[in-house]
């Protein structure tokens, strides 16, 4: 999974192994915050950047650009969350039309 790679092909990765964690992305431009996707058994249930969750993140991920990109087994989303997101194969299809690489970890 290391070097720099299509970001959807990641998130397809982790999906077909079934995963369960976090992957946590870093972006180019400078911020405190990460992007943090989080899978149940290959599911993305949650994700987040800074105080944008779930559909909002989705939305506004075409303007930023990835740089590195490290999973994180068995991390959950914090207790009580919820995200108003489409179903996994969805989001990978929305990531993929961004065209967009991250360095994997």
């Amino acid at each position: 999974m290391a070097g720099e790679r299509i970001f959807a092909d990641v998130l397809q990765e982790m999906r077909n192994a079934k995963k369960t964690g976090a992957l946590y992305v870093s972006m180019v431009e400078t911020s405190e915050d990460l992007l943090r996707i989080y899978f149940r058994n290959g599911d993305i249930y949650h994700l987040r950047y800074g105080s944008a969750v779930g559909k909002d993140c989705l939305d506004i991920l075409e303007y930023y650009n990835f740089w590195d990109a490290t999973y994180f087994e068995g991390i959950q989303a914090p207790t009580g969350t919820v995200s108003d997101i489409p179903e996994t194969d969805k989001i990978i299809a929305l990531v993929r039309d961004l065209k967009k690489t991250a360095k994997v970890k």
